[in-house]
Protein backbone atom coordinates (compact mmCIF):
# COMPACT_ATOMS: atom_id res chain seq x y z
CA UNK A 1 0.00 0.00 0.00
CA UNK A 2 1.27 3.23 -1.04
CA UNK A 3 2.52 6.34 1.57
CA UNK A 4 -0.56 8.11 -0.20
CA UNK A 5 -3.05 5.32 0.40
CA UNK A 6 -2.05 5.06 3.81
CA UNK A 7 -2.93 8.82 4.55
CA UNK A 8 -5.69 8.85 3.18
CA UNK A 9 -7.23 6.20 5.36
CA UNK A 10 -5.85 8.03 8.21
CA UNK A 11 -7.71 10.91 7.09
CA UNK A 12 -11.20 9.36 6.45
CA UNK A 13 -12.22 8.76 10.13
CA UNK A 14 -11.76 12.78 10.29
CA UNK A 15 -13.98 13.59 7.20
CA UNK A 16 -17.03 10.96 8.58
CA UNK A 17 -16.68 12.95 11.78
CA UNK A 18 -16.45 16.17 10.15
CA UNK A 19 -19.73 15.29 8.35
CA UNK A 20 -21.54 14.04 11.43
CA UNK A 21 -20.72 17.11 13.53
CA UNK A 22 -21.68 19.92 10.99
CA UNK A 23 -25.00 19.23 11.90
CA UNK A 24 -24.93 20.23 15.43
CA UNK A 25 -25.19 23.58 17.12
CA UNK A 26 -21.46 23.82 18.31
CA UNK A 27 -19.91 20.54 19.24
CA UNK A 28 -17.35 21.33 21.54
CA UNK A 29 -20.07 23.06 23.64
CA UNK A 30 -20.70 20.13 25.94
CA UNK A 31 -17.26 20.34 27.54
CA UNK A 32 -17.92 23.34 28.80
CA UNK A 33 -20.11 22.56 31.13
CA UNK A 34 -17.76 21.69 33.71
CA UNK A 35 -17.30 25.81 33.71
CA UNK A 36 -20.42 25.28 35.39
CA UNK A 37 -18.65 24.04 38.74
CA UNK A 38 -19.38 26.74 40.58
CA UNK A 39 -22.93 26.88 40.22
CA UNK A 40 -23.12 23.10 40.57
CA UNK A 41 -21.50 23.63 43.89
CA UNK A 42 -23.90 26.59 45.17
CA UNK A 43 -26.57 23.44 44.48
CA UNK A 44 -25.14 20.99 46.29
CA UNK A 45 -23.77 19.12 43.54
CA UNK A 46 -20.18 19.94 43.25
CA UNK A 47 -18.87 16.48 43.72
CA UNK A 48 -21.10 15.54 40.58
CA UNK A 49 -19.69 17.99 38.56
CA UNK A 50 -17.66 15.86 36.38
CA UNK A 51 -20.51 13.16 36.00
CA UNK A 52 -23.06 15.66 35.55
CA UNK A 53 -21.21 17.12 32.35
CA UNK A 54 -20.50 13.82 30.89
CA UNK A 55 -24.25 13.67 30.16
CA UNK A 56 -24.00 15.70 27.26
CA UNK A 57 -20.55 14.98 26.52
CA UNK A 58 -21.80 11.42 25.98
CA UNK A 59 -24.31 12.54 23.59
CA UNK A 60 -21.63 14.74 21.36
CA UNK A 61 -19.39 11.29 21.36
CA UNK A 62 -22.49 9.21 19.83
CA UNK A 63 -22.06 11.70 16.49
CA UNK A 64 -18.84 10.89 16.55
CA UNK A 65 -18.84 7.26 15.62
CA UNK A 66 -16.64 5.38 15.00
CA UNK A 67 -15.08 6.24 18.46
CA UNK A 68 -11.17 6.58 18.45
CA UNK A 69 -9.71 4.65 21.50
CA UNK A 70 -5.55 4.97 22.02
CA UNK A 71 -3.31 2.45 22.93
CA UNK A 72 -3.25 2.04 26.13
CA UNK A 73 -6.66 2.42 27.11
CA UNK A 74 -7.20 -1.26 27.46
CA UNK A 75 -5.93 -1.23 31.09
CA UNK A 76 -8.55 1.94 32.06
CA UNK A 77 -11.56 -0.18 30.13
CA UNK A 78 -10.63 -3.40 32.51
CA UNK A 79 -10.53 -0.93 35.83
CA UNK A 80 -14.01 -0.26 35.30
CA UNK A 81 -15.52 -3.09 34.26
CA UNK A 82 -14.27 -4.68 37.86
CA UNK A 83 -15.25 -1.76 39.31
CA UNK A 84 -18.42 -2.80 38.30
CA UNK A 85 -18.51 -6.15 38.48
CA UNK A 86 -17.38 -5.72 42.25
CA UNK A 87 -20.85 -4.41 42.77
CA UNK A 88 -21.60 -7.96 43.59
CA UNK A 89 -19.57 -7.81 47.36
CA UNK A 90 -21.69 -5.08 48.78
CA UNK A 91 -23.76 -5.36 51.54
CA UNK A 92 -27.54 -5.02 50.64
CA UNK A 93 -27.73 -1.67 52.34
CA UNK A 94 -28.82 1.64 50.71
CA UNK A 95 -25.18 3.09 52.64
CA UNK A 96 -23.31 0.40 50.72
CA UNK A 97 -25.38 0.71 47.12
CA UNK A 98 -24.82 4.70 47.83
CA UNK A 99 -21.17 4.45 48.67
CA UNK A 100 -20.51 2.40 45.55
CA UNK A 101 -22.86 4.71 43.08
CA UNK A 102 -21.28 8.08 44.29
CA UNK A 103 -17.85 6.69 43.00
CA UNK A 104 -19.22 4.67 40.35
CA UNK A 105 -20.80 7.82 38.49
CA UNK A 106 -17.25 9.45 38.76
CA UNK A 107 -15.16 6.42 37.19
CA UNK A 108 -17.71 6.58 34.27
CA UNK A 109 -18.50 10.06 33.86
CA UNK A 110 -14.22 10.41 33.58
CA UNK A 111 -13.97 7.73 31.10
CA UNK A 112 -16.87 9.57 28.82
CA UNK A 113 -15.11 12.68 29.22
CA UNK A 114 -11.75 11.38 28.36
CA UNK A 115 -13.28 9.84 25.17
CA UNK A 116 -15.29 12.93 24.44
CA UNK A 117 -11.79 15.21 24.42
CA UNK A 118 -9.46 12.86 22.52
CA UNK A 119 -12.34 12.39 19.88
CA UNK A 120 -13.72 16.11 19.46
CA UNK A 121 -11.91 17.65 16.80
CA UNK A 122 -9.57 20.57 17.61
CA UNK A 123 -11.33 23.41 15.33
CA UNK A 124 -14.29 22.49 17.54
CA UNK A 125 -12.52 22.79 20.81
CA UNK A 126 -9.12 24.16 20.83
CA UNK A 127 -6.50 23.21 23.15
CA UNK A 128 -6.17 26.58 24.70
CA UNK A 129 -10.08 26.17 25.31
CA UNK A 130 -9.81 23.02 27.00
CA UNK A 131 -6.88 24.49 28.95
CA UNK A 132 -9.02 27.92 29.67
CA UNK A 133 -11.69 26.39 31.47
CA UNK A 134 -9.28 23.79 33.67
CA UNK A 135 -6.82 26.99 34.23
CA UNK A 136 -10.63 28.53 35.70
CA UNK A 137 -11.47 25.77 37.81
CA UNK A 138 -7.70 26.13 39.10
CA UNK A 139 -8.48 29.66 39.95
CA UNK A 140 -12.35 29.02 41.27
CA UNK A 141 -10.86 26.09 43.56
CA UNK A 142 -6.91 27.68 44.86
CA UNK A 143 -8.16 31.32 44.90
CA UNK A 144 -11.65 31.58 45.61
CA UNK A 145 -12.55 28.22 47.45
CA UNK A 146 -9.15 29.14 48.90
CA UNK A 147 -9.70 31.89 50.97
CA UNK A 148 -13.27 31.81 51.61
CA UNK A 149 -12.19 28.05 53.30
CA UNK A 150 -9.29 30.61 55.72
CA UNK A 151 -12.12 32.93 56.56
CA UNK A 152 -15.48 30.85 56.97
CA UNK A 153 -13.98 27.60 58.44
CA UNK A 154 -16.18 24.58 58.69
CA UNK A 155 -19.16 26.95 57.56
CA UNK A 156 -21.84 25.14 55.42
CA UNK A 157 -25.52 25.84 54.17
CA UNK A 158 -28.17 24.26 53.17
CA UNK A 159 -28.04 23.39 49.59
CA UNK A 160 -31.15 23.20 47.56
CA UNK A 161 -30.17 19.24 46.83
CA UNK A 162 -29.65 18.89 50.26
CA UNK A 163 -33.41 19.99 50.86
CA UNK A 164 -34.75 17.26 48.76
CA UNK A 165 -32.84 14.25 50.09
CA UNK A 166 -34.89 12.03 52.87
CA UNK A 167 -34.24 12.69 56.14
CA UNK A 168 -32.95 8.82 56.37
CA UNK A 169 -30.33 9.47 54.22
CA UNK A 170 -29.25 12.61 55.58
CA UNK A 171 -27.72 11.02 58.36
CA UNK A 172 -24.99 9.23 56.83
CA UNK A 173 -21.33 11.69 57.75
CA UNK A 174 -20.67 11.10 53.92
CA UNK A 175 -24.14 12.10 52.39
CA UNK A 176 -23.84 15.16 54.62
CA UNK A 177 -20.25 16.00 53.54
CA UNK A 178 -21.11 15.64 49.71
CA UNK A 179 -24.41 17.79 49.69
CA UNK A 180 -23.57 19.65 52.22
CA UNK A 181 -20.15 20.62 52.13
CA UNK A 182 -18.66 23.05 54.23
CA UNK A 183 -15.95 25.96 53.22
CA UNK A 184 -13.10 24.22 54.90
CA UNK A 185 -12.35 21.56 58.43
CA UNK A 186 -11.27 22.91 60.70
CA UNK A 187 -8.45 21.11 63.02
CA UNK A 188 -6.13 22.54 65.74
CA UNK A 189 -3.00 19.55 65.41
CA UNK A 190 -1.05 22.05 65.33
CA UNK A 191 -1.84 23.39 68.14
CA UNK A 192 -4.39 26.06 67.40
CA UNK A 193 -7.20 25.79 65.33
CA UNK A 194 -6.26 25.94 61.43
CA UNK A 195 -9.42 26.31 58.64
CA UNK A 196 -8.02 24.00 56.17
CA UNK A 197 -9.59 24.96 52.92
CA UNK A 198 -12.22 22.41 50.88
CA UNK A 199 -14.45 24.08 49.09
CA UNK A 200 -15.95 23.48 46.11
CA UNK A 201 -15.01 19.96 47.57
CA UNK A 202 -16.15 18.56 51.00
CA UNK A 203 -12.85 17.38 52.44
CA UNK A 204 -9.12 19.25 52.17
CA UNK A 205 -7.29 16.17 50.89
CA UNK A 206 -9.72 16.23 47.76
CA UNK A 207 -8.66 20.29 47.61
CA UNK A 208 -5.27 19.17 47.26
CA UNK A 209 -5.92 16.44 45.41
CA UNK A 210 -7.55 18.50 42.63
CA UNK A 211 -4.95 21.42 43.05
CA UNK A 212 -1.98 18.81 42.00
CA UNK A 213 -3.14 18.03 38.49
CA UNK A 214 -5.14 21.72 38.10
CA UNK A 215 -1.73 23.77 38.93
CA UNK A 216 0.32 22.02 36.05
CA UNK A 217 -2.51 22.63 33.64
CA UNK A 218 -3.19 25.83 34.63
CA UNK A 219 0.87 26.46 33.89
CA UNK A 220 0.13 24.90 30.53
CA UNK A 221 -2.55 27.20 30.24
CA UNK A 222 -0.49 30.37 30.78
CA UNK A 223 1.89 29.16 28.01
CA UNK A 224 -1.90 30.55 25.50
CA UNK A 225 -2.05 33.78 26.99
CA UNK A 226 -1.78 37.05 24.83
CA UNK A 227 -2.52 39.20 27.60
CA UNK A 228 -1.62 39.30 30.99
CA UNK A 229 1.66 37.42 31.12
CA UNK A 230 2.64 39.86 33.70
CA UNK A 231 -0.01 39.01 36.36
CA UNK A 232 0.93 35.43 36.07
CA UNK A 233 3.58 35.54 38.99
CA UNK A 234 0.97 37.45 41.10
CA UNK A 235 -1.64 35.26 40.81
CA UNK A 236 0.68 32.18 41.30
CA UNK A 237 1.98 34.30 44.71
CA UNK A 238 -2.39 34.87 45.51
CA UNK A 239 -2.60 31.22 45.20
CA UNK A 240 -0.10 29.79 47.06
CA UNK A 241 -1.41 31.38 50.30
CA UNK A 242 -3.92 29.30 50.98
CA UNK A 243 -2.03 25.93 49.37
CA UNK A 244 0.30 26.56 52.25
CA UNK A 245 -1.87 27.43 55.11
CA UNK A 246 -4.50 24.67 53.99
CA UNK A 247 -0.90 22.56 56.01
CA UNK A 248 -1.74 19.97 53.29
CA UNK A 249 1.52 18.49 52.89
CA UNK A 250 0.42 16.35 50.02
CA UNK A 251 0.30 18.89 47.59
CA UNK A 252 3.34 20.66 48.48
CA UNK A 253 5.18 17.35 48.13
CA UNK A 254 3.59 17.08 44.79
CA UNK A 255 4.45 20.14 43.33
CA UNK A 256 7.81 19.89 44.67
CA UNK A 257 8.19 16.92 43.53
CA UNK A 258 6.80 18.20 39.83
CA UNK A 259 9.04 21.43 39.86
CA UNK A 260 12.01 18.84 40.45
CA UNK A 261 11.45 16.85 37.38
CA UNK A 262 10.65 19.57 35.47
CA UNK A 263 14.10 21.40 35.88
CA UNK A 264 15.90 17.98 35.55
CA UNK A 265 13.69 17.44 32.03
CA UNK A 266 14.88 21.07 31.23
CA UNK A 267 18.27 20.62 31.89
CA UNK A 268 19.03 17.14 30.18
CA UNK A 269 17.09 18.06 26.97
CA UNK A 270 19.63 21.70 26.51
CA UNK A 271 17.37 23.92 28.29
CA UNK A 272 19.71 25.06 30.79
CA UNK A 273 18.71 28.40 30.93
CA UNK A 274 14.91 27.59 31.36
CA UNK A 275 16.22 25.37 34.22
CA UNK A 276 17.86 27.70 35.95
CA UNK A 277 14.82 30.39 35.64
CA UNK A 278 13.01 28.32 37.61
CA UNK A 279 14.89 27.23 40.31
CA UNK A 280 15.36 31.27 40.61
CA UNK A 281 11.54 31.30 40.91
CA UNK A 282 11.36 28.95 43.36
CA UNK A 283 13.94 30.15 45.87
CA UNK A 284 12.49 33.66 45.65
CA UNK A 285 8.78 32.15 46.58
CA UNK A 286 10.52 29.90 49.00
CA UNK A 287 12.51 33.12 50.60
CA UNK A 288 9.05 35.21 50.58
CA UNK A 289 7.22 32.29 52.59
CA UNK A 290 10.43 32.15 55.22
CA UNK A 291 10.80 35.36 55.98
CA UNK A 292 6.84 35.56 56.67
CA UNK A 293 4.37 33.67 59.40
CA UNK A 294 4.12 31.43 56.64
CA UNK A 295 7.85 29.86 57.44
CA UNK A 296 6.58 28.88 61.29
CA UNK A 297 3.22 26.90 59.77
CA UNK A 298 5.30 25.22 57.14
CA UNK A 299 8.05 23.88 59.54
CA UNK A 300 5.26 22.95 62.05
CA UNK A 301 3.65 20.77 59.91
CA UNK A 302 6.63 19.09 58.33
CA UNK A 303 8.01 18.13 61.85
CA UNK A 304 4.31 17.12 63.16
CA UNK A 305 3.16 13.39 62.86
CA UNK A 306 -0.33 14.32 62.65
CA UNK A 307 -2.39 11.18 60.20
CA UNK A 308 0.87 9.38 59.85
CA UNK A 309 -0.32 6.91 62.25
CA UNK A 310 -3.52 7.07 61.49
CA UNK A 311 -2.74 6.29 58.04
CA UNK A 312 -0.81 3.63 58.54
CA UNK A 313 -3.56 1.93 60.53
CA UNK A 314 -5.99 2.40 57.41
CA UNK A 315 -3.86 1.00 55.31
CA UNK A 316 -2.88 -2.36 57.91
CA UNK A 317 -6.68 -2.32 58.37
CA UNK A 318 -6.43 -2.75 53.83
CA UNK A 319 -3.64 -5.27 53.88
CA UNK A 320 -5.43 -7.46 56.32
CA UNK A 321 -8.60 -7.28 54.71
CA UNK A 322 -7.66 -8.11 50.95
CA UNK A 323 -7.19 -11.95 51.43
CA UNK A 324 -10.83 -11.93 52.58
CA UNK A 325 -11.66 -10.83 49.05
CA UNK A 326 -8.13 -10.66 46.79
CA UNK A 327 -10.02 -11.14 43.39
CA UNK A 328 -12.76 -9.35 43.20
CA UNK A 329 -12.70 -6.82 46.48
CA UNK A 330 -15.09 -5.50 48.39
CA UNK A 331 -16.92 -3.14 45.88
CA UNK A 332 -16.85 0.63 48.27
CA UNK A 333 -14.44 1.56 50.90
CA UNK A 334 -16.18 0.51 54.40
CA UNK A 335 -16.93 2.38 57.62
CA UNK A 336 -14.57 1.93 60.30
CA UNK A 337 -15.61 -0.14 63.36
CA UNK A 338 -13.71 2.92 65.27
CA UNK A 339 -15.51 5.85 64.91
CA UNK A 340 -12.90 8.03 65.16
CA UNK A 341 -10.94 6.83 62.72
CA UNK A 342 -11.64 6.91 58.48
CA UNK A 343 -13.19 4.34 56.17
CA UNK A 344 -11.32 1.55 55.73
CA UNK A 345 -10.14 1.84 51.71
CA UNK A 346 -9.74 5.30 51.87
CA UNK A 347 -7.09 8.10 51.79
CA UNK A 348 -4.78 6.70 49.07
CA UNK A 349 -6.79 5.82 45.31
CA UNK A 350 -4.27 2.72 45.16
CA UNK A 351 -5.69 1.57 48.89
CA UNK A 352 -9.62 2.33 47.32
CA UNK A 353 -9.06 0.13 44.37
CA UNK A 354 -6.83 -2.46 45.97
CA UNK A 355 -9.69 -2.91 49.20
CA UNK A 356 -13.08 -2.05 46.33
CA UNK A 357 -11.89 -3.73 43.31
CA UNK A 358 -9.51 -6.61 44.60
CA UNK A 359 -5.79 -6.86 43.23
CA UNK A 360 -6.75 -7.32 39.82
CA UNK A 361 -8.39 -3.67 40.09
CA UNK A 362 -5.30 -1.83 41.90
CA UNK A 363 -2.95 -3.53 39.09
CA UNK A 364 -5.59 -2.52 36.39
CA UNK A 365 -5.43 1.25 37.98
CA UNK A 366 -1.83 1.85 39.00
CA UNK A 367 -0.59 -0.34 35.31
CA UNK A 368 -3.16 2.32 33.60
CA UNK A 369 -1.13 5.33 35.08
CA UNK A 370 1.99 3.83 34.42
CA UNK A 371 1.23 3.47 31.03
CA UNK A 372 -0.24 7.09 30.42
CA UNK A 373 3.17 8.63 32.16
CA UNK A 374 5.42 6.55 30.13
CA UNK A 375 3.18 7.55 26.85
CA UNK A 376 2.92 10.88 27.24
CA UNK A 377 6.85 11.34 28.94
CA UNK A 378 8.36 10.21 25.39
CA UNK A 379 10.09 12.31 23.06
CA UNK A 380 8.36 15.93 24.42
CA UNK A 381 8.61 18.27 21.82
CA UNK A 382 7.60 21.77 23.94
CA UNK A 383 6.74 23.14 27.30
CA UNK A 384 2.56 22.72 27.01
CA UNK A 385 3.57 18.61 26.29
CA UNK A 386 6.16 18.72 29.49
CA UNK A 387 2.88 19.98 32.03
CA UNK A 388 0.49 17.98 30.48
CA UNK A 389 2.72 14.96 31.05
CA UNK A 390 3.48 16.17 34.75
CA UNK A 391 0.06 16.47 35.26
CA UNK A 392 -0.93 12.86 34.07
CA UNK A 393 2.32 11.39 36.02
CA UNK A 394 1.20 13.12 39.00
CA UNK A 395 -1.74 10.14 39.25
CA UNK A 396 1.57 7.68 40.11
CA UNK A 397 2.51 9.38 43.36
CA UNK A 398 -0.49 10.81 44.44
CA UNK A 399 -2.38 7.98 44.36
CA UNK A 400 -0.81 6.50 47.27
CA UNK A 401 -1.88 9.10 49.68
CA UNK A 402 -4.75 10.71 48.03
CA UNK A 403 -8.07 9.79 46.62
CA UNK A 404 -8.34 11.33 43.13
CA UNK A 405 -12.35 11.36 43.24
CA UNK A 406 -14.07 13.59 42.46
CA UNK A 407 -11.78 16.30 40.33
CA UNK A 408 -8.35 14.90 40.20
CA UNK A 409 -9.70 11.53 38.24
CA UNK A 410 -11.11 13.59 35.46
CA UNK A 411 -8.77 16.22 35.27
CA UNK A 412 -5.66 13.88 35.10
CA UNK A 413 -7.48 12.23 32.07
CA UNK A 414 -8.48 15.26 30.78
CA UNK A 415 -4.57 15.91 30.27
CA UNK A 416 -3.98 12.93 28.93
CA UNK A 417 -6.99 13.10 26.42
CA UNK A 418 -5.39 16.48 25.57
CA UNK A 419 -2.22 15.28 24.69
CA UNK A 420 -2.60 12.55 23.25
CA UNK A 421 -5.05 14.37 20.70
CA UNK A 422 -2.56 16.27 19.54
CA UNK A 423 0.32 14.09 19.26
CA UNK A 424 -2.11 12.20 16.66
CA UNK A 425 -3.37 15.27 14.59
CA UNK A 426 0.48 15.87 14.59
CA UNK A 427 1.45 12.69 12.92
CA UNK A 428 -1.75 12.74 10.47
CA UNK A 429 -0.54 16.42 9.56
CA UNK A 430 3.21 14.61 8.98
CA UNK A 431 1.41 11.69 6.82
CA UNK A 432 -0.63 14.31 4.92
CA UNK A 433 2.41 16.45 4.15
CA UNK A 434 4.63 12.78 3.24
CA UNK A 435 1.44 11.85 0.95
CA UNK A 436 1.36 14.91 -0.66
CA UNK A 437 -2.30 15.27 0.29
Amino acid sequence: MTTAALGSRALEPGRRYEARLRGLLHPGLPFYTIALLPLFWAMGLGFFTFAIAAVPMGFGLLVMKPIRVPRGMGLWFLFVGWMIASAAMLEPTATRFLSFGLRAVIYIGATIIFLYVYNIPQRYLPTSRILGVVGGLFLFTAVVGGYLGLVLGEVSFATPAWSVLPGSIRDNSFVSDVFRPPFAQTQDFLGFPLNRPAMPFSFTNDWGATLVPASFLAIAAAGHLRRGQRLVPLIALVAAVPMIVSANRGLWIALVVGVVYVTIRRASSGQALMAIRLILVVLLMSAVVLMTPLGDLVGSRTTSDHSFGARSDIYTDVIEAVPESPIIGFGAPLANPDPNRPAIGTHGMFWTALFSQGIPGAFFYAGFWLTMAFRTGVDLRNQQELWLHLAVASALPTMLYYDHLPAALPLMLIAAAVFLRDRRVSEHERVRATAGV
